[in-house]
């Protein structure tokens, strides 16, 4: 077996010196950690279809390449985030009533405690990679009452090969609502490997509204974690929008922990070629009167590979539970594959949960019908792979980022020869 406290990007690391103390403790005792973290493989069960994907994670070469980050969007907050760190000045030009944002070495030792309290729900490979790892992390609250209308969007921009570990902690106060969302820019050569963390606590009565979405590659490597804790009738929603690549997995893990907490996760994910996008998604209801809903729908050609592990886990005090979970999977050829696994597990009695899952090609009836209307043989195919995914990008809350999605989708699927 291999252990991570072996490999020469563990072994190199050096404590970030700026960082508050109780940051740099949290880190110290991360790294101590990774000494007896193994390597998975697909003998680990939720690696199972990934683990041969890794690669070498000892990423220590230095191929530059020019990357783009996310097209405009009109009256969003922009926060660039690069593998040297985070920009404390500019973050202090942004000005939004009722948002603050911070850099980890801004932070003080009182602001630290939420962060490290937080810290103990990590059990994920990759969450614990990020602790040991980060160099800085990037603090976003929102306080009590406040409505900001801007989108944050945040780049994680990495133009070169090498191990970035991006970390963002965000707080929403009682009442307060945002949209934040995640861009991945990530340069497409060998050893680019992004191992990112985001926790979100949405107080009483808040709601966040986050979209995560990661570029077409064929040889960068991403890998992630999202966290929300919900309190009383707090609101999370969730749009995942996100293209293959070497190996690319997101986790998303949500948990209800006061009566009233909602949340729903939709996701579409797209893959080509060789490349291969793995979802775990695990959604917890400990509290009682709490509500989610996921939908989830993949599309995979070529030989590429998407895995689907959604799981609801209903805690025995969590009576009056109503869940549902969906994962539609479209194959475009025979040589593709889709592994789906949707999972409930209930503790408790007075409870309405439902989940399924379907896995299908094109229906050539279907093709059929739409040619007799005077569609060609390729029009046809794409409206009907289009249409399978449209109704989740046009949910997503900003009109301009769903055209845009709509409209990278009709040219990855067009069925031109």
């Amino acid at each position: 077996m291999t252990q991570l406290s072996s490999l020469a990007v563990v072994e190199a690391h050096q404590l970030n010196s700026a960082l508050p103390s109780q940051i740099q403790t949290l880190q110290k005792n991360a790294q101590e950690k990774l000494s007896t973290l193994v390597v998975p493989t697909r003998k680990t069960e939720h690696w199972k279809y990934s683990a041969k994907r890794l690669g070498d994670l000892s990423l220590l070469s230095n191929n530059s390449e020019t990357v783009s980050t996310t097209a405009f969007v009109e009256n969003a907050i922009y926060i660039d985030i690069s593998a040297a760190g985070i920009d404390a000045a500019a973050l202090s030009e942004i000005e939004e009533s009722g948002l603050t944002l911070q850099a980890f070495t801004q932070l003080s030792d009182e602001d630290c405690s939420a962060i490290i309290e937080l810290a103990e729900y990590e059990r994920g490979e990759l969450e614990q990679i990020n602790t040991a790892l980060f160099n800085d992390g990037l603090v976003i609250r929102i306080a009590k009452n406040a409505v900001i209308e801007c989108p944050i969007i945040l780049n994680f921009v990495q133009d070169e090969a090498g191990l970035t570990t991006p970390r963002v902690y965000i707080e929403l106060e009682q009442s307060a609502q945002a949209t934040v969302i995640e861009n991945y820019a990530i340069a497409d050569v060998d050893g680019a490997f992004c191992s990112s963390q985001t926790t979100a606590l949405i107080g009483d009565n808040a709601k966040l509204t986050y979209l995560r979405q990661n570029p077409l590659g064929s040889a960068f490597r991403i890998g992630g974690t999202t966290r929300a804790i919900l309190k009383r009738d707090a609101n999370f929603e969730s749009h995942i929008l996100c293209l293959g690549s070497a190996m690319a997995r997101h986790d998303l893990h949500v948990l209800m922990t006061e009566k009233g907490s909602h949340c729903e996760l939709n996701g579409v994910v797209v893959t080509k070629e060789k490349q291969h996008y793995d979802n775990h998604t695990e959604i917890e209801h400990i509290a009682s009167n709490c509500t989610s809903e996921e939908n989830y729908r993949c599309i995979a050609d070529d030989n590429s590979h998407i895995v689907f592990n959604g799981r609801i886990y209903i805690h025995k005090d969590a009576q009056k539970t109503l869940g549902e979970m969906n994962n539609r999977n479209l194959l475009l050829s025979n040589s593709a594959e889709i592994d789906t696994k949707p999972e409930l597990e209930i503790y408790a009695d007075d409870v309405k949960c439902a989940h399924g899952a379907t896995i299908g090609q094109l229906d050539e009836k279907e093709v059929y019908y739409l040619k007799t209307r005077g569609l060609s043989d390729e029009q046809a195919r794409q409206m009907l792979t289009l249409g399978f995914v449209l109704e989740l990008v046009r949910a997503v809350p900003i009109a301009s980022l769903a055209e845009q999605w709509e409209q990278t989708l009709s040219e990855l699927l067009s069925f031109k020869d």
